[in-house]
């Protein structure tokens, strides 16, 4: 197993942190596994029988029971194990079967000719068809996220992190319900969490960050507003070796890395530290980063006191830190950054991942546009669907998107009404656009106003009521005032017509008397 998993880091197909973090931990289970045996070495035997094998090791460590051991790891209990981590075990283990396949020379001079002699790359195909396949889908989660609500709580809980064990502190749970806490004293897990929030980096890229990470903008080289600090922040990269390991940073973030610049150097006076984040303890020389465990766990502990809760009640475990990293560049997507700025500062070599946090910023503004309810000029409730949403985008035509709503006439068909959108049976609108409506309402009254006042004066006599222009514009008036009302009074309900609360009874009635108003010729 050593001699695999090296040979495969040496080589660039392994990366560190897969090998401690995953692959370690797959061979112990496997470990585990085997000592059920009379004879491990049954699972090298005919190789007939290695998917009835493979087939029984996934059934074991399918098994939570098998797999939580530690003390930490009892809050799964219960819980069933992932697919994806069953898969992890299975693929650790064909993958050396078919690295001793493939080398079996070198396995031979570093293994010794029994018992890894048996193994061919028909064990490694039995072991890999047991790896199931699992549906590769993104699909939009509110957990992958944290909101405003939840955001905002989160900077005012942050000081109990640093404060000493000796010293408590009264806070505010997401819950509203007020306690006196003790601190955790742990001043460099706060500032990991708040650069974390701050730059969307992996807790990885921020623990294992060394120690000289700023480095100055050369002169020119952005546009910085006037009085604004900006400097490169050069992070630990460690999951993708051709992708940047730099992003542009503001006074903010700055403040927080030289604060703890500074508190390395106070609790660390004799030694050129290596990393930003240092081990506390057993570390003479400061080359031993933050361990990844004891944040994970402080963060856990953390969350247990403070109880952060998103807008809907729902308790945010801040020690699932790569929900800030979506919620950044989620964010950033937002902001309508073009795909190679977001990708640069993601830290992608490809545009594929960034593109689904675009993505997802396309599927929150569809999800919003969805979600609020539609009239039409009949006063019907519109039910929307994704469909109609991807039309009104795909062929973007500006008759399409009004300032008042949107209107939904084929998109192969012209329209050649004019600006008769209110009386007309496919304008939809709804509260988004209510500001609009108030200021057409406004217009029209004073447009009505002034071409009835022109009227009288240039013919001495009102305008008839009857009057083709006149009927359309009270019309319109009518249309607006009873929208209007509607929205005021209740907001979100489908409504009739232009907003009273009657059954839908078909459009806005307009009466022309063509015949009476027909010219007819002498």
């Amino acid at each position: 197993m050593k001699w695999s998993l090296g040979t495969q880091l040496e080589a660039g197909t392994l990366r560190w942190s897969t090998v401690s973090q995953e692959r370690m931990r797959c061979f112990a289970r496997f470990d585990r596994w085997l000592e059920t045996f009379a004879d491990p070495l049954d699972v090298l035997r005919d190789p007939a029988h290695a998917v009835e094998l493979a087939a029984a090791f996934r059934r074991w460590t399918s098994d939570p029971a098998n797999r939580l051991l530690r003390q930490n790891e009892q809050r799964f209990v219960g819980k069933p194990v992932h697919p994806r981590l069953v898969n992890d075990d299975l693929r650790a283990v064909a993958e050396l079967f078919a690295f001793v396949a493939a080398n079996p020379i070198e396995a031979r001079q570093v293994l010794g000719p029994h018992p890894w002699s048996r193994v061919t790359d028909a064990h490694a195909a039995g072991w890999f068809r047991q790896v199931s396949r699992i549906p590769h889908q993104r699909e939009l989660n509110d957990e992958h996220y944290v909101d405003d609500h939840a955001l905002a709580q989160i900077p005012a809980a942050l000081p109990l992190l640093g404060l000493a064990r000796d010293e408590a502190l009264l806070i505010t749970r997401g819950d509203g319900q007020q306690v006196t806490a003790r601190g955790f004293d742990d001043p460099q897990a706060m500032r990991m969490i708040l650069l974390q929030i701050l730059t969307g980096r992996r807790a990885s890229e921020i623990r294992t960050s060394r120690f000289d990470c700023l480095s100055p903008v050369p002169e020119r080289a952005v546009d910085a507003a006037e009085g604004e600090q900006i400097a490169r922040f050069h992070y630990a990269q460690s999951k993708i070796d051709i992708a940047p390991d730099n992003i542009l940073v503001d006074a903010e973030v700055v403040a927080v890395i030289e604060e703890q610049r500074q508190w390395v150097r106070d609790h660390f006076p004799d030694i050129i530290p290596r990393h930003l984040f240092l081990q506390r303890t057993g570390n003479r020389q400061g080359d031993k980063p933050y361990p990844s465990g004891t944040y994970s766990w402080m963060l856990r502990e953390f969350s247990k006191i403070v109880k952060i809760t998103d807008s809907k009640g729902k308790p945010v475990g801040l020690s699932h830190t790569h929900r800030f990293r979506h919620t950044k560049l989620t964010r950033l997507a937002e902001l309508g950054l073009p795909v190679h700025v977001l990708m640069r500062y993601a830290g992608h070599a490809t545009p594929s991942m960034t593109m689904y946090y675009v993505a997802a910023r396309q599927e929150h503004a569809e999800q919003a546009f969805l979600a609020t309810v539609k009239l039409r000029a009949d006063g019907t409730h519109v039910a929307f669907s994704r469909d109609d949403h991807d039309s009104l985008h795909l062929f973007n035509r500006a008759d399409r998107f009004l300032p008042h709503g949107w209107c939904l006439l084929p998109p192969l068909q012209t329209c050649d009404k004019g600006n008769a959108c209110l009386t007309c049976s496919v304008f939809v609108t709804d509260a988004s656009h209510q500001d609009a409506l108030e200021r057409q309402l406004a217009e029209t009254e004073v447009l009505i106003n002034r071409s009835t006042t022109a009227f009288q004066e240039r013919h001495g006599r009102p305008m008839p009521e009857d009057n083709v222009w006149l009927l359309q514009r009270r019309a319109e008036h009518a249309a607006l005032t009873k929208l209007l009302d509607t929205l005021r009074s209740k907001p979100g309900r489908a409504v009739q017509g232009a907003g009273c609360g009657a059954a839908p009874t078909g459009p806005v009635p307009l009466t022309l008397d063509l015949n009476r108003l027909r010219r007819t010729r002498p």
